[in-house]
């Protein structure tokens, strides 16, 4: 019993955070994910930025910049907010897009059968002499507020692809949720990002889209999702796996016989349907 009891009391000092000091689920700098792309018109989306080779894409829903119907922009110019690596820094990043010239230019990407889009915003190549990265954007994008520890964009190295994506593991959903609260009664900084828990529930191969026990609601939409990996005792990967596009409602129909009047009801169930990254990476993988 004591030999058992020693054991056990190596085991949580090997796990317990130095110093007793308390530590994030997930790695701070996550936290500076996800991206607020607000367009002129006053719709809202999430979003965030992908580092692949020495270029920078937006990565968002394709219904957040085009219409679903006829396939054109929603609007001409858009502005992007997003946090800085360092949590303890107040000083955001603010970017300025002219969607209509990035199109003309052939630097918008629309998948053309999954819901997802990019955006070529910059190209950043590191410097060989002072190991720093400087952000070259390309025309249409204009940086008016800059971090000082900089701006964040996930790392190819950071992505899973649909056939690697465990059912039942953890994720969390970043986004700019801007459709809940009311005006009169302010309980959330639009402005600040917020994160749900959940599981991935299952996955559609014939789609390759993921199904998250998540909930999501209008300014979701774009925004990744982390899958959380249990790689040893005490160790976990964090896995960006997807891009959140819609919730999964749920209708109610209901049947007046005396008055012959319908009524459709049509409510969140509670999961959500994200895209995986394979159609990201395809956008991203050729120049």
């Amino acid at each position: 019993m004591r030999k058992l009891f020693g054991g056990l009391l190596i085991v949580l000092f090997l796990i317990a955070p130095k110093g007793g000091e308390a530590s994030r689920e997930i790695p701070d700098d996550n936290l500076a994910y996800p991206v607020l792309i607000s367009l002129e018109t006053g719709s809202n989306g999430s979003g965030f930025f992908l580092n692949n080779n020495s270029r920078i894409y937006l990565v968002t829903a394709s219904h957040v910049l085009f219409d679903e119907t006829s396939g054109n922009l929603k609007a001409q110019k858009a502005k992007l907010l997003s946090y800085s690596i360092d949590p303890k820094e107040t000083v955001r990043n603010i970017i300025q897009l002219d969607l209509k010239a990035l199109v003309e230019s052939k630097r918008v990407r629309k998948h053309p059968s999954e819901d997802v889009a990019v955006v070529f915003i910059a190209m950043s190549k590191e410097n060989q002499e002072t190991g720093q990265r400087p952000l070259s954007v390309v025309p249409g994008v204009v940086v008016i507020q800059k971090a000082p520890s900089g701006i964040l964009g996930v790392n190819s190295g950071s992505v899973k692809p649909f056939k690697d994506v465990l059912t039942a593991n953890p994720i969390y959903v970043f986004g700019y949720p801007t459709s809940l609260g009311k005006e009169e009664i302010p309980q959330i900084d639009p402005l600040r990002p917020l994160l749900r828990f959940g599981i991935v529930a299952g996955t559609n191969p014939d789609r390759k889209t993921i199904i998250l026990d998540c909930p999501s609601y209008p300014g979701n939409s774009g925004g990744p999702v982390l899958e959380v990996e249990h790689v040893d005792l005490g160790k976990k990967r964090f896995k960006v796996i997807g891009v959140v596009s819609h919730f999964i409602p749920f209708s109610e129909s209901r049947v007046n016989i005396t008055h012959k009047d319908k009524n459709l009801t049509i409510s969140n169930f509670g999961y959500t349907v994200a895209v995986s990254m394979d159609a990201v990476i395809e956008l991203t993988s050729s120049p």
